[in-house]
């Protein structure tokens, strides 16, 4: 299929979108989303609403990045970037940052 002759819209608002991946910054991070389909306008809101803290290294983790997921207190999950120098649970426990929630989490277990 042709891609330029399809027409996309933005998953939020519904407004057309020119470009994918939707490409922008936030807080000085580039953003390359190509899934879920939104506006410049949208990934932005939705970024500014929903990025976490990485428990490592202080900085933002935006949405529909992958986390690697530590076991903090009481049983909740503390998210670090996917990177060598915030992931220290290896790719044991992993999944992805979503709208203010942990998408596709994996625990793999070690034998």
């Amino acid at each position: 299929m042709d891609q330029s002759k399809v027409t996309l819209s933005c998953a939020d608002c519904g407004k057309r979108v020119e470009t994918l991946p939707t490409i922008t910054s936030f807080q000085e991070q580039e953003v390359y989303l190509f899934h879920p389909v939104v506006c410049v306008d949208c990934l932005i809101k939705t970024c500014k609403q929903y990025s976490t803290i990485c428990v490592n290294c202080g900085e933002i983790i935006l949405p529909y990045s992958q986390v690697g997921v530590l076991k903090g207190n009481d049983g909740e999950s503390q998210f670090v970037h996917m990177t060598t120098s915030c992931l220290t649970v290896g790719s044991a426990f992993h999944g992805y940052w979503g709208k203010g929630q942990l998408l596709d989490f994996l625990e793999i277990e070690a034998c």
